[in-house]
């Protein structure tokens, strides 16, 4: 919802009610929502298989993904695409350096 659609926004029968409380309205930025848990998930690829294949998998066994070393990890936030990266090292560990985000409404 954007902010111009909030400030449209009145409680039906308060007439002028909703311009007066304006002021009591805190603005919605890192300090209200910096808490918030959210699920952040990077995609590396997809790969189609039967049930027959999956229940074969067995400890060593290599999946083949519809991505290639060059393509970027698709980010999703709540299931939502929101930036691309790139697979890097950091620290003995993998991350994500982002290459793309998704832009703002």
């Amino acid at each position: 919802m954007s902010s111009e659609s909030l400030r449209s926004l009145s409680v039906p029968g308060d007439g002028d009610a909703a311009s007066a409380g304006r002021s009591d309205l805190v603005p919605i930025g890192p300090e209200l929502l910096g808490g918030v848990k959210v699920s952040l998930d990077a995609r590396l690829g997809e790969a189609a298989m039967t049930v027959e294949e999956l229940m074969a998998l067995r400890a060593g066994a290599v999946v083949p993904l519809t991505t290639s070393l060059a393509d970027h990890v698709n980010l999703y936030l709540n299931n939502i695409l929101v930036a691309r990266g790139e697979i890097v090292a950091v620290s003995g560990r993998f991350g994500v350096r982002i290459v793309e985000l998704a832009p703002s409404s």
